[in-house]
């Protein structure tokens, strides 16, 4: 029976890739119309982060509760991990950027910013909590790693015993 923290964390994994998965396409689909450097970070980005959350999920479904990484599963790991920590600034980005535009909007409007329906926050909202589930969902790629080596190495113990 897996603990529900791993439950949790699997949750987490497939709602930040449905969240990746349509900012991929909508940024694919802008990208097409009017291509930017932007553009490409985006999709960098959006993609790392989908391919990270199927690492996420399928390390979790095969390996979970006491089977070790393989070399090739090591290798993906440590690559997609190091790429994800490089694109969470661009996803911090994505915020300061979202927040800018907000502060322009209110400056165009003559509004306050705190005036504005919750409909203008939506995208702010989205990246933030993409942000928040990115950060969880790298540390908890470490510590299933750890998890998983540690209860293969107490199952080993444990045969040896009987």
């Amino acid at each position: 029976m897996m603990p529900l923290r791993w439950k949790l964390f699997r949750a987490i994994c497939i709602v930040q890739m449905i969240a990746a998965a349509l900012n991929l396409m909508d940024i694919l689909f802008h990208f097409f119309l009017q291509a930017s450097w932007g553009g490409i970070l985006g999709l960098a980005l959006f993609f790392t982060m989908v391919l990270l959350t199927i690492t996420a999920v399928n390390l979790l479904n095969n390996n979970y509760p006491d089977e070790p990484l393989n070399d090739i599963q090591k290798k993906n790991f440590n690559r997609l991990f190091l790429v994800n920590f490089l694109f969470l600034s661009i996803l911090f980005g994505f915020v300061f950027s979202e927040i800018n535009s907000l502060i322009q909007l209110a400056k165009l409007t003559g509004k306050n910013i705190l005036r504005f329906s919750s409909g203008v926050y939506l995208m702010l909202f989205i990246y933030i909590m993409m942000l928040i589930f990115q950060f969880l969902i790298l540390y908890g790629m470490v510590k299933l790693r750890f998890e998983l080596s540690a209860n293969f190495l107490k199952r080993k113990f444990e045969f040896e015993e009987t």
